[in-house]
């Protein structure tokens, strides 16, 4: 077995697929930007369809990187400038019921067509997942773009968004696209207890449910990028439910929940204050400068100088007793830190 069997995440995806498609998606927007910045005439449409390449394929070719087993880290430092390469799409996108005469057809985000449903999730799900949530304000600008069509019909697109932003808009309890998103909106709202086999069912059932989705059964016969459900590992770190029924399931990319936790979980320990520097009656003063006692009652700390190497003496404590006490520093002498590292 060779080194990209062990590391790929997904079975369907050997090394020379990867390669292979590697290119194809590089190539694809090497092509498109060259001719974004051509002079040349072009046909109607061109430079839209080229801008659409560029971010398309720059989704598809991180996808594609973590299929193939790239540390999430690395793809961490990919999505701002995919982020980019969205918003400059968006911001040239003219909406076709704009044109003259108008036509009746979606914009290019809107939630009411599966695959933009689907990209959209996706989006939010990697600013999140990847630590970039500062980005996520932008894309559901881009959907407000086209308010009237986005905004307010979906229970569960409006549930994971006001977790997102802490912002609710008011919708129905229904869901655009009920196969296969049914199980998934019910697990934001149903009890904590309940959520586990709610996001199971989903997740069971993603696959499949995404057949009329454009690159569904791309690993036959097209530019396979990956199946990744990440719209459950969205919920899931979002409702802090636990993955132990499914996060071994193919589908589900559980390397990114796992990467959103632990970046969680440090941030709250940077946010934790650390305890000062203290000592205990009886055991020796480890930097010079001015201590106090911690169970000092009222605000009568005891506040002495002492020397490095100095044993604690007794102090009064909370009883108003003499007796063995916390000595916290208060400054040293020094000007060193005053809480532990």
């Amino acid at each position: 077995m060779t080194d990209f069997n062990k590391t790929r995440r997904q079975k369907f995806l050997d090394e020379k697929t990867y390669l292979d498609n590697k290119y194809s998606y590089s190539y694809g927007i090497e092509l498109a930007s060259e001719s974004l910045a051509s002079d040349k005439p072009k046909a109607p449409g061109a430079d839209a369809s080229n801008r659409w390449a560029i971010a398309s394929k720059s989704l598809q070719l991180l996808l594609l990187q973590y299929t193939a087993g790239s540390p999430v880290g690395e793809l961490k430092a990919l999505l701002p400038e995919i982020i980019e390469r969205f918003d400059i799409y968006i911001q040239h996108e003219v909406s076709p019921r704009s044109k003259n005469p108008p036509e009746n057809v979606a914009d290019t985000l809107e939630i009411t067509q599966l695959d933009a449903y689907v990209y959209v999730f996706w989006l939010l799900a990697l600013c999140r997942l990847l630590g970039h949530s500062e980005f996520i304000p932008k894309i559901i600008g881009w959907v407000d773009k086209t308010r009237e069509y986005n905004r307010g019909r979906d229970g569960l697109f409006e549930n994971v968004v006001q977790a997102l932003t802490g912002t609710h808009v008011e919708a129905p309890r229904v869901v655009l696209h009920a196969v296969p998103y049914r199980p998934l909106a019910s697990a934001t709202v149903r009890a904590p207890q309940e959520r586990p086999a709610l996001v199971n069912e989903f997740v069971d059932g993603w696959y499949k449910g995404m057949k009329p989705a454009y690159w569904h059964g791309a690993h036959t016969d097209g530019l396979y990028f990956g199946y990744w459900c990440l719209e459950a590992a969205l919920v899931t770190v979002l409702w802090d439910i636990d993955d132990s029924s499914y996060r071994d399931n193919l589908v589900y990319p559980k390397d990114l929940v796992d990467y959103a936790r632990q970046q969680q979980a440090a941030a709250r320990a940077a946010d934790t204050p650390k305890p000062h520097i203290s000592r205990r009656t009886g055991e020796q003063c480890p930097h010079a400068g001015r201590w106090g006692v911690l169970e000092s009652p009222g605000a009568f700390v005891q506040e002495r100088f002492f020397k490095e190497g100095d044993t604690f003496p007794a102090g009064i404590g909370r009883d108003g007793k003499e007796g063995p006490v916390t000595w916290v520093v208060m400054g040293r002498e020094d000007g060193g830190p005053t809480r532990e590292d």
